[in-house]
């Protein structure tokens, strides 16, 4: 089982702190949070990004992929919605990715909507699924030239595998996206685990653990550690491990995403990423 882990889930740590964390926790992988404050963001220099790629190459560490925050449906007239910012930051990203040896870059749905789970979906939800399809589309060349996959996470206005499916619908069979099923979104909107594996099975780039607990009558949950929530992380295992068997790979990475930046009240990621193995061995 490899392991991986994003960086959300020790902020402010440097380099070779995390180094250390992913060694002494049996961590080969990471998703490297791009964002201020952490030694990876858009802004880092090409002598630095060298730096950071020799070093976690020497350490014997896969940079699983580049945690941009691209909302690739934002809507237009937004800050982050104008297309030539979307674009942008997507050509950013694939850049940043590259340079560090990053095989892929995570991106968001991100079109400041509440998810559509009824039967229809509305036309503005509409629209932003044309619209991230068309950006990720514009995006291909600059991914193609660079070795980079783009990697559309199960998020906020697109929670389930169902609303990631209508974007990739859309898309070019041609350009290299695929996608993140983060265990907690789908689930947390009644998307039962083996729907969204059937869902994604053509798409899934691999896994993004974590756990919780429902709060009764709303789609929020209280975080826990692995194995102290509601999700069953063994059947989710089981099922993205089965498409990631019939694509010949039998032993894909299972990734921990630990939302301490955002709950600094959360214990630390050594003993999540210990609370993982357990429930998963």
């Amino acid at each position: 089982m490899p392991l991986a882990f994003s960086t959300l889930g020790c902020p402010g740590l440097s380099l070779a702190q995390v180094i250390e964390l992913a060694r002494s926790s049996g961590a080969t992988g990471l998703e490297l949070r791009a964002a201020e404050g952490e030694f990876v963001h858009p802004d880092i220099s090409a002598k630095e990004r060298a730096v950071v790629a020799r070093t976690l190459s020497d350490a014997g560490l896969t940079v699983l992929a580049l945690a941009s925050y691209v909302r690739v449906c934002a809507a237009p007239g937004t800050e982050r919605g104008t297309t030539w910012a979307v674009e942008d930051a997507l050509r950013s990203a694939v850049e940043l990715a590259a340079d560090l040896g990053a095989a892929n870059v995570r991106v968001f749905p991100g079109a400041g909507l509440a998810p559509a789970l009824g039967d229809v979906v509305p036309p503005r939800m509409a629209e932003a699924d044309r619209l991230g399809a068309r950006r990720l589309d514009a995006a291909a060349g600059a991914a193609r030239d660079s070795g980079v996959t783009l990697l559309l996470e199960t998020h906020d206005s697109h929670p389930r595998g169902e609303d990631v499916a209508r974007i990739l619908a859309q898309i070019d069979p041609s350009t290299p996206v695929q996608v993140i099923w983060d265990l907690m979104h789908p689930w947390r909107h009644d998307e039962a685990p083996h729907r969204t594996a059937g869902l994604l099975a053509a798409s899934l780039a691999y896994a993004q653990y974590k756990d919780g607990r429902r709060i009764p009558g709303t789609n929020d949950v209280t975080l826990t550690l692995p194995g102290e929530g509601e999700l069953p992380l063994r059947t989710m295992r089981n099922l993205a491990g089965a498409i990631a068997n019939a694509r010949g790979d039998d032993d894909p990475w299972v990734s921990l995403e630990w939302e301490r930046a955002w709950h600094p009240e959360l214990p630390p990621l050594a003993d999540a990423l210990a609370a993982l193995k357990a429930v998963l061995a």
